[in-house]
């Protein structure tokens, strides 16, 4: 089976949900155009990080987000895992996916689970690993500093998803974010060290769990302070990485044949010897 997916990397403008939003409803109709199965989306695509003091966007789910999306899935006739958004649950506020069916239906949720680090001061971790059963066989989440974890993706894995889809917010200067002095900071590697780090994780995940892996970032400055890498990236099993936009506002589109997780399967036997 052949699914034809469209990975749209976009530059998201902090605390602007009105632009965010029209940049995404036309990728969306591209990602129709071009007849794609489904689209994914950056994380906390529409409004950029929030931090405490800007809880205020944050929407339950189902909500004015989710019900728009619904819309745009009903219409353009294809599945949208919904980036991310900051989720209200009473008190609580998570970092969550939607994917909703070509039907406009959701099909489910998935919290966060590794919070990056300025994340923890307003966020709570979610503790599940769902999967979603769909047209193309079940299909898992996980979002971006989750990519440091092998055992979540293995855990979405062996669960049967056959594609994982991970929305990330990965920035050039994330390295610095949990440093505690300059001498270290000084000490780090003078490299493009995050895009070295999304490109080896990314492709080990599809190789090591035999699966499609897609990986959606944003791109460019979005904010003073923080420089989207891009690097949005489709990866499978055999071949690694097939389909790369590195830095520009583009909406990566790629066919991929869902039997080759079978036949990784068969010839590597990976998930069947796992110890998990």
């Amino acid at each position: 089976m052949k699914v034809r997916i469209g990975a749209a990397q976009m530059n998201i403008i902090p605390l602007n949900k009105e632009e965010n939003l029209k940049k995404a409803e036309f990728l969306t109709r591209r990602a129709g155009e071009e007849n794609c199965d489904i689209i994914c989306f950056p994380e906390i695509f529409l409004t950029g990080p929030l931090g405490k003091e800007n809880l205020r966007y944050a929407q339950e789910i189902p909500g004015d987000f989710t019900e728009k999306f619904c819309k745009l899935a009903e219409e353009h006739g294809l599945y949208i895992v919904m980036g991310t958004m900051i989720e209200r649950d009473g008190e609580n506020h998570y970092n969550t996916s939607v994917l909703i069916d070509d039907s406009g239906k959701i099909l489910g949720k998935y919290r966060k689970i590794r919070l990056w680090h300025p994340e923890k001061l307003y966020l709570k971790g979610g503790n599940e690993t769902p999967i979603f059963r769909t047209k193309f066989g079940k299909i898992g989440i996980t979002i971006c500093w989750d990519l440091a974890f092998p055992e979540i993706t293995k855990e979405v894995a062996l669960k049967g998803a056959r594609m994982i889809f991970c929305p990330s917010f990965w920035c050039f200067e994330d390295k610095y974010g949990a440093l505690k002095s300059k001498e270290l900071m000084d000490d780090v590697p003078k490299l493009d060290t995050e895009s070295i780090f999304i490109d080896a994780c990314a492709s080990a995940r599809a190789v090591e769990n035999e699966i499609v892996h897609t990986f959606v970032n944003g791109c460019g400055a979005s904010g003073p302070t923080c420089r989207l890498i891009g690097h949005t990236q489709i990866n499978i099993p055999f071949h690694g990485r097939v389909a790369l936009a590195k830095d520009e506002e583009k909406l990566l589109i790629k066919d991929v044949e869902l039997n080759l997780t079978e036949l990784a399967e068969k010839v590597y036997e990976i998930k069947r010897d796992s110890p998990i």
